[in-house]
């Protein structure tokens, strides 16, 4: 016997219904799943202060090197600077030493003037403060106080015999102190040479007369005497330029 399609019919919605129904149920049980966040950017790092970078370091250029030169030809260009010498002004660093040790050191400045033959000799305290003055014709030498006040006048020849260094004081008269010795070439570099005397007759000492190549004037005048050894370093050195008005005001013989 055939089914009735109408039974049927009902019967097929019912449970399409019911399998609908049971698909909706499933599906809203499941947790919901998050939407996905952007990634966290990460900051980027602040930027660091340059630090300054020191300065490279000033390179002083050297100066070109000078032609060597000949014990002649620095005896000839010492007589030629003292022929034309007329005023000196310049600082000097003294120290004598007996046996290798230190035994005395002083400082001062050194006038000259050859126009009317005087030579004047400051010296000055650790401190650059004025000590004591000497003023001379280069026949008498007038010793003056810290007060240009006059203290003794004593012998030039008497008072030089009693330096250690009798060179520091002869400018204007190197010609004939190259005369008294026998000249030699003791050593020179770029810049400088040494001139190495020593006496014709008389006790025997050396004399070194460190000069520049530029103008072959003194830098360092140097006298060794058995244990004794005396250096005068000679420092902003002013040759032919005008001198302080008075500067040998207190000579009176």
């Amino acid at each position: 016997m055939k089914p009735c399609i109408s039974k049927l019919f009902p019967a097929v919605c019912a449970a399409l219904l019911l399998a609908a129904c049971s698909d909706s149920s499933s599906s809203s049980n499941e947790p919901a799943q998050p939407a996905p966040q952007p990634a966290a950017e990460t900051p980027a790092p602040a930027p660091q202060p340059t630090k300054p970078q020191p300065a490279a370091p000033k390179v002083q250029p050297q100066p070109a090197p000078l032609p060597d030169v000949t014990a002649d030809e620095l005896t000839r260009r010492l007589k030629d600077w003292d022929k034309k010498l007329a005023t000196l002004e310049t600082d000097f660093f003294q120290t004598t030493a007996y046996d290798g040790v230190e035994v005395s050191r002083s400082k001062g400045k050194l006038f000259y003037d050859r126009a009317q033959n005087r030579l004047r000799l400051d010296t000055l305290s650790p401190e650059g403060l004025l000590e004591q003055t000497a003023v001379t014709d280069k026949k008498d030498i007038v010793i003056l106080d810290e007060n240009n006040q006059h203290v003794t006048t004593l012998s030039w020849a008497d008072w030089q015999q009693g330096q250690p260094n009798q060179a520091l004081f002869d400018f204007g008269n190197y010609t004939a102190l190259l005369e008294r010795h026998q000249a030699a070439l003791q050593k020179q570099d770029a810049q400088t040479a040494v001139l190495l005397l020593t006496p014709k007759e008389g006790e025997p000492y050396k004399l070194y007369l460190t000069l520049s190549k530029k103008d072959f004037f003194p830098q360092t005048i140097t006298i060794e005497s058995d244990l004794m050894v005396t250096r005068a370093d000679l420092k902003n050195t002013r040759k032919n330029q005008p001198l302080p008005a008075d500067v040998f005001g207190g000579f009176e013989k």
